[in-house]
């Protein structure tokens, strides 16, 4: 698939979702890995001459454990895609309370919580993540098949407690493409592997969506994420146990 074809795709979910507003500052959370690598080089190709005016910067937090991604090489890149560039040391593992042990939730908690600081001291409105649709449907399914209800990632999501909206360019990119397209453009000489990123509950997920997706043909994971874009209502089982409840009263 061509970088046209993966930038349209962003542009889709750029306007169907209104990602971008004009004048926005927008964070870009570079965590080293391909998804945050690709989801940079097409927003910083973006700046120039997209219908939307917004500003745009980076930030990496490195932990203090291997498979943080190479800043140096990710500096490089962003310097050549136009994206000023910051990296900011955090000591994750260093904050575990005594008998507790590094996981992919507390990290992610404390990166999570190190974007929103950077972004306010920075003066950034938005922060954009790397999630790509094989995450949003995996998180679905995941949600489903352990919580019992029906929800996701949003690609476009406001804080309720903070003044930052969180968006995700990548909602209608499939992992394979990036993955094609970041070997096509050498990013994986920047990337990094995180030995705590991948949950079995999520890996459960995956596996029933690539089978799905073997049988079918990957143009279903389109048809699941529509399919969530356009849920038919009258044909829940929950608008039974509404109007239950409407007639006891």
């Amino acid at each position: 698939m061509s970088s046209k074809t993966l930038s349209r795709k962003i542009d889709k979910a750029i306007f169907r979702f209104k990602l971008i507003e004009p004048g926005d500052k927008i964070l870009l959370a570079v965590s080293g890995g391909k998804d945050s690598l690709a989801m940079s080089y097409f927003m910083g190709h973006k700046q120039e001459g997209f219908p939307i005016p917004f500003e745009l910067g980076a930030v990496h937090i490195e932990g203090d454990f291997p498979g943080c991604g190479k800043s140096p090489v990710m500096a490089q890149l962003m310097e050549e895609w136009g994206v000023p560039f910051e990296t900011v040391k955090v000591p994750i593992m260093a904050r575990l309370k005594p008998g507790k042990s590094m996981n992919c939730y507390w990290c992610s908690t404390q990166r999570r919580m190190e974007l929103m600081r950077y972004a306010g001291e920075n003066g950034y409105n938005k922060i954009a993540l790397g999630h790509h649709m094989d995450d949003i449907l995996e998180t679905f399914f995941m949600n489903m098949m352990h919580k019992s209800e029906l929800s996701t990632m949003l690609p476009k999501l406001k804080y309720d407690k903070y003044p930052f909206t969180v968006i995700r360019p990548l909602a209608y990119v499939k992992e394979q493409e990036i993955i094609d397209f970041s070997i096509k453009k050498d990013l994986l000489k920047a990337a990094a592997v995180c030995q705590f990123g991948t949950t079995s509950t999520r890996l459960d997920a995956r596996r029933v969506i690539e089978a799905i997706a073997a049988e079918e043909g990957s143009s279903v994971k389109d048809n699941i994420f529509e399919a969530m874009c356009n849920p038919v209502h009258r044909y829940m089982p929950y608008t039974l146990l509404d109007n239950e409840e409407d007639s006891e009263s």
